[in-house]
């Protein structure tokens, strides 16, 4: 009897937020999120044209889509690679009418014409250096002819402070831990993260949720580069150190460095 062929890898991030999806809002409370908008918000306004239609790609559960409707005023659509995520995001009572789409930044589709595409938080960070230039490709053709897209680059410090280290929460009935190595010391690197959520379920039972994160890092460079190759231009770079937007987009202290592009000029 012949081996039958192989099937195609599972993709690491659909698994890993397929695993997830049920609990994505529990385990991942971010209580700077409007903050972290508030950022987005203030480059689109500064750089981006005065339309309102958002495209946010790579949304998850949604919660960032809806505070940018609700807060910023925007006419919203959201997608994201993850179906069940997609479906925690419909379900919410808040989102009815809010178009949600499943979508792969590597291969998008046509959503419309857009003032404004986000990417927030770690879409880009799960795909390789070639990856990346598909998904700026599919992101470009979302933007309106003076549309901006802007999204974040974890940095190589981020990398090393938070990314290659174990972390542990204990909060209330659940427990997470966070494993990460080795310490990455060039840029465009990979980090291989695993993360293990635990929630009581009784007395003495609890429930495990594991899933695994493979982190690309992709130095400043390989954002201009792949930028270019998908027929886009760099408007601006921004740093995020601590509770502040900055000028300087610093490898080491920033946390995140924030990208506005849009096309080239015909």
């Amino acid at each position: 009897m012949s081996a039958q062929p192989e099937g195609p890898a599972p993709d690491p991030a659909l698994t890993a937020y397929e695993a997830v999806a049920a609990d994505y809002d529990t385990i991942v409370e971010d209580p700077y999120l409007l903050r972290w908008i508030t950022f987005y918000r203030k480059l689109a306004e500064r750089y981006g044209p005065s339309g309102t239609r958002l495209l946010d790609a790579g949304c998850g559960t949604g919660r960032g889509t809806l505070t940018l409707r609700d807060r910023f005023g925007y006419t919203v659509t959201g997608c994201d690679l993850s179906p069940q995520m997609i479906e925690a995001a419909r379900a919410k009572p808040e989102a009815a009418g809010v178009p949600f789409h499943v979508a792969d930044l590597r291969d998008m589709p046509d959503l419309g014409s857009f003032d404004v595409v986000t990417c927030m938080g770690e879409p880009l960070a799960y795909l390789s250096g070639e990856e990346l230039a598909a998904a700026f490709t599919g992101l470009g053709r979302q933007l309106a002819d003076d549309g901006v897209l802007v999204f974040d680059m974890t940095t190589l410090g981020s990398f090393r402070r938070d990314y290659a280290v174990t972390k542990v929460a204990d909060r209330d009935g659940r427990f997470d831990v966070w494993r990460g190595g080795p310490v990455p010391v060039e840029p465009d690197t990979v980090v291989d993260v695993t993360h293990d959520y635990f929630a009581r379920t009784g007395e003495d039972t609890w429930r495990r949720i594991s899933s695994r994160h493979l982190y690309h890092h992709h130095s400043d460079a390989t954002v201009r580069g792949r930028l270019a190759a998908a027929g886009l231009r760099l408007i601006a770079a921004h740093g995020v150190e601590g509770r502040k937007l900055t000028d300087v987009p610093d490898e080491d202290a920033c946390r995140k460095i924030l990208y506005v592009a849009g096309k080239q000029p015909e």
